[in-house]
């Protein structure tokens, strides 16, 4: 599309609308990233290192050990996140 075709009002308009929506795209990463690596210490440090306490203590509690799977899994889902928004 040729520039000139193109009044400069419209263009302001284009350049501000790809502008603001580039921000906030950058924006909406890092909040997400950011959300993800606090998910991510929270998931480990609430859930899954707990269980794995009680499963070197010698505990064999199915509750603890169950939360600390699914705390497991939960860290798989956050670490595959972060790694795909660095790549």
């Amino acid at each position: 599309m040729p520039s000139d075709s193109l009044s400069s009002e419209e263009q302001y308009e284009l350049t501000y609308r790809a502008t603001k929506n580039a921000i906030w795209d950058v924006l909406g990463t890092a909040v997400y990233l950011l959300f993800l690596i606090f998910a991510l210490g929270i998931t480990l440090l609430g859930f899954v290192f707990p269980a794995l306490g009680e499963l070197a203590s010698g505990g064999t509690n199915p509750l603890a050990l169950g939360v600390g799977g699914v705390g497991f899994l939960v860290a798989l889902i956050a670490g595959y996140q972060i790694y795909q928004l660095s790549r």
